[in-house]
């Protein structure tokens, strides 16, 4: 797969999926994971790596091209391990993408002094997570199949003294043929509502939202099989309410990366279009799911 690609993820095999490992709280289980609220974490017991890993185990062979976790409390000197496995019971390992950091880069160096701590990894200071959507993502080098995959969460300096995780992702990708048109568009949906007072200065008083991230594109050199199993099949699949991991980049050191990642659903089903021969387009356009 190809960097600065719009590239498109689904389903996620979580719900599907067998869940164990690790030791995780009674009353916030491993099983939280499979939750589709973000906001139903699952806590482990402590900060002990035997602890904080858990193992998906799939009712049937999947084609795994990204493993991704939301709404996470990890510090940013955390540390992430996949490991694919061709049986069930892990004993035939084939992949692993060694230990990898949990946070993305999200400054660039010229955003940065050269006497701050971060200036070489560009991951945020440890009071800047609040800011940022926590989301950490390790793409495959190429597609695997697999009936187990091992995660594991090295984070022994944590405040929290525990790993909180929101929602795991793991799922199949799509890179178009032909990247999308010129004219992407990146932006936010504010929800933030106003109520205005009854006094003589109209007085408003908002009640804010936390933005959600958004994108739009259109695809305009589709072939015919690739519009239909494809494009159309998203919409099938996913409809308007299921996940799609949307990013243009695979890797989390390019420091636009982390603001052009995001687990959404489509805002939208727009029609796949035959504007002329042998070619088809299609509009898109997702919403981060928060």
């Amino acid at each position: 797969m190809s960097e600065r690609h719009v590239t498109m993820c689904w389903p996620n095999y979580i719900d599907e999926s067998t869940l164990s490992g690790g030791q995780w709280s009674a009353s916030l289980p491993l099983s939280q994971l499979m939750s589709a609220t973000t906001a139903d974490v699952a806590e482990s017991v402590g900060l002990d790596p035997a602890n904080t890993q858990f193992d998906i185990t799939l009712p049937r062979f999947r084609t795994i091209a990204v493993v991704a976790l939301n709404n996470h409390n990890l510090s940013v000197s955390a540390r992430c391990r996949v490991t694919m496995f061709r049986d069930t019971q892990a004993q035939n390992e084939i992949w692993n993408s060694g230990w990898q950091n949990a946070w993305p880069a999200i400054y660039s160096t010229a955003e940065l002094n050269w006497e701050d701590s971060n200036f070489w990894s560009g991951r945020p200071y440890e009071e800047d997570r609040k800011d940022f959507t926590p989301l950490g993502w390790v793409f495959l080098d190429r597609l695997q199949v697999a009936r187990r995959v091992r995660v594991e969460i090295d984070d022994p300096t944590n405040s929290d003294g525990a790993v909180r995780l929101g929602r795991c992702f793991l799922g199949n990708s799509w890179q178009p043929t032909y990247n999308a048109s010129y004219g992407i568009q990146y932006g936010y949906d504010i929800g933030t509502e106003f109520e205005t007072a009854g006094n003589a200065n109209m007085t408003e008083y908002a009640d804010v939202k936390t933005p959600k991230r958004t994108v739009s594109f259109s695809l305009d050199h589709l072939d015919a099989d690739e519009g239909a199993r494809r494009a159309l099949a998203l919409q099938r699949q996913q409809g308007l309410h299921g996940e799609v991991l949307y990013t243009e980049f695979l890797e989390i050191t390019n420091p636009v990366a982390f603001s052009r990642a995001f687990i959404g659903r489509l805002s939208s089903a727009d029609p796949l279009a035959h504007p002329y021969y042998a070619t088809y387009t299609n509009s898109i356009s997702i919403k981060e799911i928060l």
